[in-house]
């Protein structure tokens, strides 16, 4: 929008703007305008710009109330909505903030509940339940189905913290454990753990390691697929941009940068120290164990990162 542009005596449903705007940074530190409106109903207060120029906003907030109001003055008794039919309003329910009424009704299952106005007269409250409980996965019976490695035997009497039903099931391995309804059918387990361990053991086998590291994954160029500014350990962050490092599963931070270019290059200077150098101390090290197996079994590769006054600071073992 033109910052030029005002919005002085204009309307936006109830609100009628008469003074503004005020500037402010919001938490995303981006530069955002309220405008200070009087509702209909006499309340004045700032509203964001674009709140009044894309309808999120239209009052104060005394049209609901007022269409809570109207919706609790309808006599619903003998009314039927969807599989409800109201009997009667409800006792000892206390109004709800707005002052929403709870009448009685009963289902066309037979079973009766308690429901409030404007549920009813909107169509957000159709039955007492039933119909959701007919296509309910906690009663669906999966027994025999096979998820990945995992086969569904029976139901237990045990229930998840959210009321799913867990079960026993018996995974290729022949290992048997229990599992909850939601993560056998919607959450693509694989197995009762044993595939991430042959995975584990398979990386070992193409992996370089040292000192608990892959010198494979540190040498990957490869950005990350949340990652946004399309650099590597760089991020935006409150206005500036943060750059970091992982390694050894420790993360080091790098400073505070207005601009991209600087933040990307203290990454690469990191990289530069810890990734190249360990890659080369390496290569070092296995030319020697090559001629000399013994002495590399009693000298195996460590490597120490830590931060001194600031500055990161790395040490390779054996000396080379």
């Amino acid at each position: 929008m033109n910052e030029k542009q005002s919005l002085l005596n204009q309307r936006f449903g109830r609100w009628a703007v008469i003074d503004g705007p005020v500037t402010y940074k919001n938490k995303s530190n981006r530069t955002e305008r309220k405008w200070l409106c009087r509702c209909d109903c006499g309340t004045e207060k700032y509203v964001l710009e674009r709140s009044l120029l894309y309808g999120g906003s239209k009052s104060c907030g005394c049209t609901t109330v007022e269409n809570s109001v109207r919706v609790n003055s309808y006599e619903l008794t003998g009314q039927r909505y969807g599989e409800l039919t109201v009997i009667h309003k409800a006792e000892n329910h206390p109004r709800d903030t707005r002052g929403g009424v709870w009448w009685h009704c009963k289902c066309s299952c037979g079973n009766e509940c308690d429901v409030l106005a404007s549920l009813l007269v909107t169509g957000r409250k159709n039955h007492c339940g039933c119909k959701t409980e007919e296509k309910n996965y906690y009663f669906k019976d999966i027994t025999g189905q096979v998820f990945n490695r995992l086969t569904a035997l029976y139901p237990t009497k045990e229930r998840s913290t959210k009321g799913q039903i867990i079960w026993h099931c018996r995974c290729e391995c022949g290992t048997e454990i229990d599992i909850c309804y939601n993560e056998l059918v919607h959450c693509n387990l694989q197995s009762c753990g044993c595939k991430k361990k042959e995975h584990d053991s398979q990386m070992q086998s193409f992996l370089t390691r040292i000192d608990g590291t892959s010198l494979d994954m540190i040498k990957s160029k490869k950005i990350p697929a949340d990652n946004t500014s399309g650099v590597k350990g760089v991020y935006f962050q409150k206005g500036k941009w943060i750059a970091k490092i992982v390694f050894q599963k420790k993360q080091f931070h790098l400073g505070k940068f207005e601009c991209i270019e600087d933040a990307a290059e203290a990454r690469k200077a990191a990289e530069e120290l810890i990734f190249d150098g360990s890659a080369k101390h390496y290569q070092l090290w296995k030319e020697r164990a090559e001629l000399d197996p013994q002495w590399a079994e009693e000298n195996p590769i460590k490597i120490r990162v830590k931060k001194v006054n600031g500055e990161l600071s790395v040490s390779f073992f054996p000396n080379l």
